[in-house]
């Protein structure tokens, strides 16, 4: 009724002698307060009874919150006017002056809203608040906080200013009376709360070409074009006034700006801006508001793709910016000279396909790939395009960039390091040097130089004093040496073929150019190769800086989880060999309560670790549960191998007892020398941990309480991947007997010729279980150990 009588202020004051009859009328969203709008259907809730009485003729006006009207308008009516603006902030409410939405909110606090909008961004901003639904007007919903329902609700600005409630030009925090309580208000920054679409707008709905001048006369362009925004806004995704959306428009000037959130699956909310240039034409104007909305929707609703360069294969080559967008990525779409270590960096959620593109091996037209990205994109995903060396050197980037454009998909473009200078600079072949070259020309080697209307100029090539670089051109080092010849370039010209660059199979041969082709057939080169011609070559003898180490020349698989693969990956590069990371299970940690109850238990315990997995999350369990660290200080704590010790004091805490060996036999022998038979012992590890600890010690009458804290689960989009790469390792190495059954299920009795090296003698026999021949068990069963082991079984196989 407020906002009624607010419009009838605003009609009065233009046209004093008018009569105006305001008449009440009760809603179906009215009626049904005790339940949710999403309960009954929103749209048209707060609606359809005044559009009914105007479509008759009872009365002449409907007084709206813009919020809640539906996109969509009966037939013969139209909104007429919007009054100006009000405040479109929402604002936080709680009976507790210190109690701060922001900074108080904890696990299970109990907020009131009815808005999906609201619960998604608070949850966003606070994780783990119980929402609760909230119905009614604001002095009702007001009495229910009071009541002691809620710890604290979510209301319009708006609202509370027009009430009464505050005034216009309140502070950001304060507090305010009604009905004998004080409650306490936090207006929300839209930096963190975003507002409902058409939220702080009055809107006065009337017969299309009824009411005109009046309705003239009262109306605000500013906010009616803000209206147009959001409303197209909302439109465009098919939403109502309970939709997962929340849209801000500022206008500076000419200047506007779109801001908005969208949760497609209800669950996810995703956030963009767009902004546009206002021209004080009216018309043109109210179209470019009506189009930013529709632009954002489309931007909401697509997701984006990010156009990666993967680097030449050293996976230490993509940029941050690129593995930030990787691991953030839903879809990833990959060509084969990207390393497959990479891939271990995404999501395990994340969709992988195979666009397989290398020289004569196409998996995929780029038509299709095209189509794909497209596809996935419209599906609201972000995807990754995951291409070697830099997208847009000879990576057909621009291509698939032109038809992203042409389909109205967002993208960005990461570039990558190429493979033109990083092959090159690996080999100790700068591809400028003073005295030597001042430029590089690179250029495709895929074109047949013998060819009619060949794009390239061999004259002018031959002529450039600069180095040149061709890329993908080993099937046609002949023709491109001789073409080069004969238009001039000298024969004798130093020249390098650099095969597998960047990578532990990079191979490089040197010459001169009229024999470097019949050199690199001598050497058995095999592409991915470049060709570098120039004086440049000549410094490789001085500059070439790669150390060998244990591993020179070695690939690895490494099997492990993350929180062990990276480790051990850094392990194998410091001894000169390239990892290739597949983590081929996954760690999800249990879901449970009760944590507290363990520890807080009478009587003095051990805390028992087999694993950095199952100390991360049990720490993890306690901050979710609020447990405070204090309360280990009278618990003693043992450890298996030197990786768990390390990760333990990662969390601040110190080991009492770590055994020598690192195995579930050499623990339970060590915790039988230590522990006291009145002192209770406390397992945290997965839940498909060997029983060989739990059985010792039982045996010898402790008490042992076994808690799971993780569980592991296969990685089966990574088979395929899997069995391609295993056909170029060295070895393969094996950290848990979870590894171990996942690789033999997934590579199904594949043969191969890599070593296989374990860990320890659990893990060797899981292996053995599995029919998995084991080359080589760590001597010490640690990462330290499993190098060691590496390096005796390759080395020695290679003597």
């Amino acid at each position: 009724m407020v906002q009624t009588e607010m419009a009838a202020e605003a009609i009065k004051k233009v046209f004093p002698s008018i009569e105006i009859e305001i008449a009440g009328f009760e809603t179906k969203g009215d009626r049904h307060l005790d339940k949710s709008l999403s309960a009954f259907g929103s749209k048209g809730a707060f609606t359809k009874e005044l559009e009914g009485a105007m479509l008759d003729g009872r009365i002449d006006l409907a007084v709206h919150s813009a919020k809640d009207l539906p996109v969509e308008l009966p037939e013969g009516l139209t909104v007429g006017a919007v009054l100006k603006r009000g405040d479109s902030r929402d604002v936080w409410v709680s009976l507790r002056r210190e109690f701060s939405i922001i900074e108080e909110c904890k696990e299970k606090t109990v907020v009131g809203t009815g808005s999906l909008r609201r619960a998604l961004q608070i949850q966003q901003i606070c994780p783990g608040v119980d929402i609760r639904d909230i119905r009614g007007n604001v002095p009702t919903r007001l009495k229910k906080l009071s009541d002691g329902m809620y710890d604290g609700i979510i209301l319009a600005a708006a609202g509370l200013k027009r009430l009464g409630y505050l005034s216009e030009d309140c502070e950001t925090e304060g507090s305010f009376e009604a009905e004998e309580q004080t409650f306490f208000y936090e207006i929300l920054s839209k930096e963190q709360f975003l507002p409902a679409a058409g939220q702080g707008i009055i809107a006065l709905e009337t017969r299309q070409k009824d009411c005109e001048d009046c309705m003239q006369a009262i109306h605000d362009e500013d906010t009616w074009q803000m209206f147009l925004t959001e409303r197209s806004f909302l439109r465009a995704i098919g939403g109502g006034c309970n939709e997962a959306a929340a849209v801000d428009v500022r206008m500076d000037g000419q200047k506007v700006s779109v801001r908005a959130r969208y949760a497609g699956d209800g669950l996810h909310m995703k956030e963009k801006t767009v902004t546009g240039t206002r021209c004080g034409n009216i018309e043109e104007d109210r179209k470019l508001a009506v189009s930013l909305g529709e632009q954002m929707a489309a931007r909401l609703q697509n997701g984006k793709v990010y156009l990666i360069g993967a680097g030449p294969g050293d996976t230490g080559l993509i940029t941050m910016k690129g593995m930030e967008a990787l691991k953030e990525a839903d879809v990833i779409v990959y060509d084969h000279l990207a390393s497959p270590s990479l891939l271990n960096a995404t999501k395990d959620e994340a969709e992988w396909i195979d666009a397989g593109k290398f020289a004569g091996h196409h998996r995929m037209k780029q038509a299709e790939i095209e189509e794909l990205l497209i596809e996935k994109a419209m599906e609201g995903q972000t995807v990754a395009r995951l291409k070697g060396g830099d997208p847009f050197i000879f990576g057909r980037g621009g291509e698939e960039a032109l038809a992203l454009t042409a389909a109205g998909i967002e993208y960005e473009v990461i570039p990558g390091v190429s493979s033109a200078y990083s092959a090159p600079a690996y080999a100790g072949i700068p591809i400028t040097h003073r005295g030597k070259a001042s430029s590089f020309h690179v250029i495709t080697g895929h074109e047949d130089p013998t060819k009619e209307n060949s794009s390239l100029d061999y004259e002018i090539l031959a002529r450039e004093e600069g180095t040149l670089v061709f890329l993908m051109g080993l099937s046609r080092l002949h023709q491109i040496s001789e073409r080069l010849i004969a238009n001039g370039k000298d024969a004798h010209t130093p020249a390098a073929v650099i095969a597998s660059g960047t990578t532990a199979r990079q191979r490089c041969v040197t010459g001169k150019l009229g024999r470097i082709a019949a050199i690199s057939e001598k050497a058995d080169i095999q592409p991915p190769a470049i060709l570098v011609v120039g004086d440049v070559v000549s410094l490789k003898k001085e500059i070439d800086w790669q150390q060998a180490g244990a591993l020179s020349g070695k690939k690895i698989l490494v099997t492990a989880t993350e929180i062990i693969a990276e480790p051990l990956a850094e392990k194998i590069r410091k001894l000169g060999g390239e990892p290739v990371v597949m983590s081929l299970i996954s760690v999800r940690a249990e879901k449970m309560y009760g944590l507290k109850e363990v520890l807080v238990r009478p009587g003095k315990r051990w805390l028992v670790f087999t694993s950095r997995n199952g100390v991360r999350f049990f720490f993890e369990q306690m901050k979710k549960e609020e447990i405070d660290i204090r309360i280990l200080g009278i618990c003693r704590i043992a450890v298996m191998g030197a990786g768990t010790r390390r990760e333990l004091e990662n969390w601040g805490c110190y080991a009492d007892l770590m055994p020598e060996q690192s195995c579930s036999e050499s623990l339970a022998k060590a915790l039988c020398e230590n522990v006291q038979y009145d002192e209770e012992i406390c397992l945290f590890r997965a839940e498909e941990a060997s029983d060989v600890l739990i059985k010792r010690l039982r045996e010898k009458g402790f008490f042992v309480v076994d808690t799971p804290m993780y569980h592991t689960e296969k990685m089966w989009k990574k088979a395929a991947l899997l069995k391609e790469v295993l056909e170029d390792m060295d070895a393969v190495t094996f950290c848990s007997a979870s590894a171990v059954r996942a690789f033999a299920q997934m590579t199904e009795g594949q043969r191969f010729a890599a070593k296989n090296v374990c860990i320890g003698p659990v893990t060797a026999e899981a292996a053995e279980k599995a029919d998995i021949s084991i080359d080589k068990i760590a001597g010490q069963y640690d990462l330290e150990g499993l190098a060691a082991a590496l390096c005796d079984i390759l080395c020695r196989n290679e003597s």
